[in-house]
């Protein structure tokens, strides 16, 4: 640990690169929330914003990742959009993230068996394999509550299964949910672009990494960095329930950083560069917040 806050601390007049390295991973996740909502609904510079006070607020409060996708839709019903759309947005945003989180872990997978066969049979590679069977069953899972309506015929059965009514307006929103969501479905070039964003989103997340390793004069490689993000992705991925992934994060870097031959040093810099960047661009993305939407949060 103190070696690796020497290699930052000797660097720390070129940490501001990190802000600018985040920006590609941010606007394509924005994009990739962008273009599955219906035209006019939303600005590029509102998804955006909203997109960056949201993963800032995953980050920032005690209650896991998961957080920043309910700030998401909360702001975005602020911003205009109906209860219903923004819901459905960010719950098919997040399963097309999942989906090529898979994708990027499982071409780095097969990366890893080119580079060393004799990983498959290693006990580090069983937590691999359970964690993509995991992460590709749940998308499927996903997608088949979409397409199936599941939740139309859950609101049916409801009240017979729980003994509890709901009022009306409760079930008219999951109405319409189940509705946005499978008519979202049915928008193949829409979801399809998204994806392709999303896909581009976990390679630019790779990026910078590389320019960190950069700042910290390391050499790596492109494919060295994809196989460490979308590791480290998987696990943060496994354990969204972690309060900003503490300890999960950095354990994920300093294991997959060994494998590609960095030392454990630079390995948890890396981590710690991480969540250097994240106070950088975090911080302001409260003040934004709280500058932009403050009216609403005294309410």
């Amino acid at each position: 640990g103190t070696e690796a806050i020497d290699l930052i601390y000797k660097k720390r007049d070129k940490l501001y690169l990190l802000i600018l390295a985040h920006i590609p991973t941010l606007y394509f996740d924005s994009l990739t929330w962008f273009v599955l909502l219906k035209k006019r609904s939303l600005s590029f510079l509102w998804s955006f914003v909203i997109t960056w006070i949201a993963q800032t607020s995953g980050k920032f409060f005690p209650t896991g990742n998961v957080t920043g996708e309910f700030v998401r839709i909360y702001l975005g019903i602020k911003k205009g959009l109906s209860p219903h759309e923004a819901s459905s947005t960010v719950f098919a945003d997040l399963i097309l993230a999942t989906f090529s989180l898979f994708i990027i872990g499982l071409f780095s997978f097969f990366l890893v068996i080119f580079k060393d066969s004799s990983l498959i049979d290693s006990n580090y590679s069983h937590y691999i394999y359970f964690s993509l069977i995991l992460i590709f069953f749940g998308c499927i899972f996903f997608y088949f509550l979409i397409r199936t309506r599941l939740i139309k015929h859950f609101i049916r059965k409801y009240n017979s299964i729980f003994n509890v009514k709901l009022n009306k307006k409760t079930i008219l929103f999951f109405i319409k949910l189940d509705i946005s969501l499978y008519y979202l479905t049915k928008r193949k070039v829409a979801v399809t672009k998204a994806l392709f964003f999303r896909l581009i989103g976990w390679l630019a997340g790779a990026f910078e990494i590389y320019i960190f390793l950069l700042i910290m004069d390391v050499n790596v490689s492109i494919l060295d960095v994809i196989i460490i993000e979308s590791f480290t992705g998987i696990i943060r991925a496994i354990a969204f329930f972690v309060p900003a992934g503490i300890g999960v994060q950095e354990l994920a870097f300093v294991a997959i950083g060994s494998y590609v031959g960095l030392s454990p040093s630079v390995s948890f810099s890396i981590a710690i560069g991480r969540r250097v960047r994240e106070f950088l661009v975090g911080v302001p993305a409260i003040v934004a917040w709280l500058g932009i939407f403050g009216k609403h949060l005294k309410s």
